[in-house]
């Protein structure tokens, strides 16, 4: 990749831990006039107990709620006020608070985020209402059958593990969880050895840094009482879940490795030409010249230790069976195979595309910033990562396929039948 191409979206990232472990980063982009900044918890649905399934989930939601000095209206109006967009999101290994802004709104923002993200009030009051709100959302996905039929795949793939619940829990498990089961939880992972702020746009390292430290540098440091185990290795099985949707839906997973492995960019290039895309193998084959589904594809998901690969299919119910052969078939064809150097340089434009595009959006540049840095302990260059990817070659997609695409060994299978 020339380097031309990227000269204009690459820019210096900055890191700084504050004397109470935080870890500040952050990428000037002086073209703006806008930020992009999150506080990242490295805490997540993997770290719950089977007495706490959703309470990572739960904490993001209550954070909004009411603080020590806002209720949930007020903060709100804060923000509003600033013409600022804020969210938050809750993934299987973090939690991010977010925030689109102004430049001259970055003090603001910050301190808003901080009082959101360390001081939330845990009202009884309050907890009951986000109880209700959630267990709604998690009804909703219900009536989801992508969501149902990949929250039954994880559990397949990671058994009893905490990867394999659902994030937002069950409403079972949501309906048990104490005020003091949440006190205890945002104790234990919102502590300063855990926290990450991130902030790419129009905001000088300095800045960051001197406000970072103003609030957060009171947080205690503290160390995490959490420890995260591997799942152990479950035996594959088909599951069929009876509920009436219009359509028949089939998922196919498999363990990979997680994101520390050498392999993932070689994994990430394979997903594309299997299922990522409308070119893509099962793409062609299901949907283009059988006609038997409108929507295949395969994705990719790792964590730092174990990932997974899905591929996912939604037709008549009658054409099931079909539709997997079909995905095996291809599966085999690339274990058998050495792709053809046209396509593998189709998979190396696409991903690659992906990378530098997503360069042109503040917020996807500070999600890298903070997943690479709890993630990896480290911030890797667009330079470096363009460069792996382009080194992968037909005969890595050989090895890697032969060794996790091999269409009868070890796929776990999910079902939803009417």
């Amino acid at each position: 990749m020339p380097q031309h191409l990227l000269s204009s979206h690459s820019f210096t990232v900055e890191k700084t831990t504050l004397p109470n472990g935080v870890r500040v980063l952050s990428e000037f982009v002086p073209t703006v006039e806008s930020f992009a900044l999150g506080v990242w918890v490295d805490t997540g649905s993997r770290d719950e107990t089977d007495s706490t399934i959703g309470i990572a989930h739960f904490i993001e939601h209550l954070a909004f709620r009411r603080t020590a000095r806002h209720s949930s209206r007020q903060i709100a109006a804060e923000f509003e006020s600033l013409g600022a967009y804020t969210n938050a999101f809750t993934a299987k290994e973090q939690t991010c608070f977010y925030v689109r802004a102004l430049k001259p709104h970055f003090r603001k923002t910050l301190s808003l985020l901080a009082e959101i993200t360390l001081t939330p009030a845990f009202h009884p009051a309050d907890i009951e209402k986000e109880r209700t709100v959630i267990i709604e959302e998690i009804k909703s996905y219900d009536d989801e059958p992508e969501e149902l039929i990949f929250d039954a795949g994880e559990q397949q793939l990671f058994g009893n593990h905490p990867l394999g619940n659902p994030i937002a829990g069950s409403v079972e498990s949501v309906s048990a969880i104490t005020e003091d089961d949440i006190k205890s939880f945002h104790t234990s992972g919102y502590h300063a050895g855990n926290i990450v702020i991130a902030v790419s746009g129009n905001i000088t390292h300095e800045e960051a840094v001197n406000l970072s430290a103003r609030y957060f540098g009171g947080v205690v440091s503290g160390t995490s009482i959490r420890t995260r185990t591997s799942p152990d290795v479950t035996t594959a099985d088909r599951i069929i879940i009876y509920k009436s949707f219009q359509q028949g839906h089939l998922l196919l997973g498999k363990r990979i490795p997680g994101v520390l492995s050498a392999d993932r960019y070689g994994l990430s290039v394979l997903n594309t030409l299997l299922g990522d895309g409308m070119s893509s193998r099962l793409y062609q084959r299901v949907r283009e010249r059988a006609g038997l589904a409108y929507s295949v594809y395969s994705s990719v998901q790792m964590m730092a230790d174990v990932g997974a690969l899905m591929i996912y299919a939604a037709t008549d119910e009658k054409k099931l069976a079909k539709t997997e052969m079909m995905i095996r078939e291809e599966l085999a064809k690339l274990c058998s195979t050495r792709i053809t150097p046209k396509e593998l340089r189709r998979a190396q434009e696409q991903s690659k595309s992906g990378i530098i595009m997503s360069l042109e959006s503040m917020s996807s540049r500070m999600q890298a910033l903070g997943k690479s840095e709890l993630e990896e302990g480290f911030h890797e260059s667009i330079y470096a990562t363009i460069e792996r990817v382009e080194q992968v070659t037909a005969d890595d997609i050989l090895r890697l396929s032969e060794e996790y695409l091999q269409p009868d060994d070890g796929w776990s299978v999910a079902e939803i039948r009417g």
